[in-house]
């Protein structure tokens, strides 16, 4: 799975797959590719009777301390104002849950093992892009009247195709409706290009992240979101919650992604802290391959 990655950075570092053609694909997957499978998937998954709080705050709860740890060393330690703040905290917190976390999801658990999964998914973009563009607004807040904040927040949350995808998914479920044959094939062939799609452009995507400035800054939020995150979770899914297997293992393999690309996507569109989320997001993901590497193992042989 590497592999792909690898192979979309070098396609991309080499020239042979230009910036148009990474946003494209990039676009393909997020707007297309994992929506329509996420209807598909969803439409025919077996929902839990009650919906599942403390599987919720297994993840959750560790993710929004380590998002406020994050902010707090980056003003105390470093000096950062409040939009830098904001996005180390993102940085340490946020995962690669779509185009890395989500394959690797789908070759460990196959298809019937994934809804803790989509569950978790369904609240990741929801609570990290509006906790994070409400303090970038507020930090930036000089440059537009803090009355429309809620609007523009809403609004971009309603047009986010992976949430559509889900809503769609769990509509169809709980009517008992079903997808007609040819449509169902037709989003079959679209959930079998996720896994290579996604694992490309997110290696394409890494040609735009480098290592820029210091790394004192960096390697700390690495350490916190690579290491400190999937521990704290483990911590509080299984010997807290006790958790069973396919809830527990769901929410550390989440945790244990890289900061996603979308850090370096905030940062750039708020021009903020920019260097600091182009060095935690190349460092992160580089790193990965060992730390997601050794949880994979652990979740295989341990029976969390």
């Amino acid at each position: 799975m590497f592999g792909l990655g690898l192979l979309g950075y070098l396609a991309a570092r080499l020239g042979w797959f230009s910036d148009e053609a990474a946003g494209g694909l990039a676009r393909f997957v997020f707007d297309f590719a994992v929506p329509l499978m996420l209807v598909r998937v969803l439409a025919q998954a077996r929902l839990p009777s009650a919906f599942p709080w403390p599987f919720l705050a297994s993840f959750y709860v560790p993710a929004a301390a380590l998002y406020a740890l994050g902010m707090l060393v980056s003003g105390r330690v470093f000096g950062r104002d409040l939009m830098g703040r904001t996005m180390s905290g993102f940085s340490c917190s946020f995962g690669n849950s779509v185009l890395l976390g989500l394959p690797l999801a789908m070759l460990t658990f196959g298809q019937d093992g994934m809804l803790p999964y989509f569950i978790l998914l369904s609240v990741h973009g929801l609570g990290y892009f509006t906790v994070t563009t409400v303090l970038l607004e507020y930090a930036r807040r000089q440059d537009r009247p803090l009355s429309r904040l809620p609007l523009s927040v809403a609004r971009g949350l309603a047009t986010n195709p992976i949430i559509l995808g889900l809503g769609a998914g769990v509509l169809l479920n709980v009517t008992g409706l079903s997808l007609p044959g040819p449509l169902d094939r037709a989003l079959e062939y679209m959930q079998l290009a996720v896994t290579p799609c996604a694992l490309f452009s997110l290696g394409a995507s890494l040609i735009q992240c480098r290592i820029a400035g210091g790394l004192a800054e960096p390697l700390v939020l690495v350490t916190i979101k690579n290491v400190l995150m999937p521990l704290l979770v483990w911590l509080t899914a299984v010997p807290l919650l006790g958790l069973s297997a396919p809830w527990s293992q769901a929410a550390i393999l989440l945790a244990a992604q890289p900061t996603g690309v979308n850090v370096y996507l905030f940062a750039a569109r708020y021009a903020a802290a920019r260097d600091l989320a182009t060095t935690t997001v190349f460092l992160s993901t580089t790193l990965s391959l060992v730390s997601v590497a050794v949880t994979l193992y652990l979740l295989q042989t341990s029976g969390w």
